[in-house]
C-alpha cells in the first residue's frame, strides 16, 4: 500500500485492516515453523504495511500532517 492510499481511509478501516495483516504475518510465520514454504518477501511487505498504518494513525492522533490529508482526500 502507498501512504496516499492509505491516508484515504477512515481509522477505524485502517485499525482493522493493521489486525488483519498481523494476523497474516503470524499466520506465515507459523507455517514457516512447519516447514511449509513461506514466502519471506509477503512477510516484509506485510510488516512495512503495518508499520506505514500505524505512522498514520500516529500522525492522525497527533494532529500532524493535516495538509497531506486534505491532498489525499482530493484525489492529487
Amino acid at each position: 500500500m502507498r501512504p496516499r492510499d492509505i491516508r484515504r481511509r477512515e481509522s477505524q478501516d485502517l485499525e482493522q485492516e493493521a489486525v488483519r495483516l498481523r494476523e497474516e504475518v503470524f499466520q506465515h510465520r507459523f507455517h514457516g515453523q512447519s516447514e511449509e514454504k513461506v514466502d519471506r518477501g509477503r512477510i516484509r511487505k506485510h510488516r512495512r504495511d503495518i508499520a506505514r498504518i500505524k505512522t498514520i494513525l500516529k500522525e492522525r492522533a497527533m494532529g500532524l500532517n493535516e495538509h497531506l490529508e486534505n491532498e489525499a482526500g482530493k484525489g492529487k
